[in-house]
């Protein structure tokens, strides 16, 4: 009897050994490429795309006349449109509690240590109106290495931990239109590395955990 269990053992073994080596090789996940397998991509905006293929997917928003290339002005509209989304009074300001909504609602996983997913109670913390702002981290670019980086850094192009508060210049703890504008055109410099003034997807610096090009 027990010879039959180890046999029969043995003849399953041998069958998902062969199945797997069957199958085509692929990159572990979130490996697979520019955005392709991260379970959550950040947008240098802030604005979240779960799922495969959050950059293509957030650079083909952006691309507004599907030419191929993000220019200056079409990086600055779509972030335009993420402000609206964020500025819910509509009174031409992000504030704190539009920023608690923000990590709360939106992109919660910005306040994870860790993986992509967010601790329990997340969205709970400091940044309500009438507190003290955190210094906007404002000289934060995108050379760093994906074991240094935090909030929304882990799961961007840039190395930024807050999209939002990283737009708040003055530290008044509100971010107005001006300002975020200012920031587009900042984070489009940082992410345009020949300097010709328009984006591709070939030349975007890779994501933190991407196998590197070749």
């Amino acid at each position: 009897m027990q010879r039959l269990v180890l046999l029969t053992l043995a003849a399953l073994w041998t069958s998902a050994a062969t199945a797997a080596a069957a199958a085509p090789p692929g990159p572990p996940p979130g490996r697979d490429g520019p955005g392709g397998g991260m379970e959550i991509f950040i947008s240098p905006s802030g604005e979240p795309f779960r799922g495969a293929g959050g950059l293509a997917a957030w650079f083909a928003g952006a691309d507004a006349d599907a030419d191929g290339l993000v220019t200056l002005a079409e990086f600055e509209a779509d972030a335009v449109r993420i402000f609206g989304l964020l500025d819910t009074d509509h009174n031409g300001s992000i504030d704190g509690f539009e920023t608690q909504a923000y990590e709360r609602e939106i992109a919660p996983e910005i306040r994870s240590l860790g993986g992509a997913r967010p601790p329990p109670g997340a969205g709970r913390g400091p940044g309500a109106e009438g507190e003290r702002p955190r210094r906007p981290m404002l000289g934060m670019g995108r050379a760093a290495p994906p074991s240094t980086r935090e909030g929304a850094g882990r799961f961007g192009l840039l190395n930024e931990p807050h999209p939002v508060r990283g737009a708040d210049a003055d530290l008044s703890g509100r971010v107005s239109l001006e300002e975020w504008r200012k920031a587009a055109s900042r984070r489009f410099n940082l992410l345009d590395l020949d300097g010709d003034g328009v984006l591709t997807l070939d030349t975007l610096p890779p994501l933190p955990g991407a196998r590197p090009r070749t």
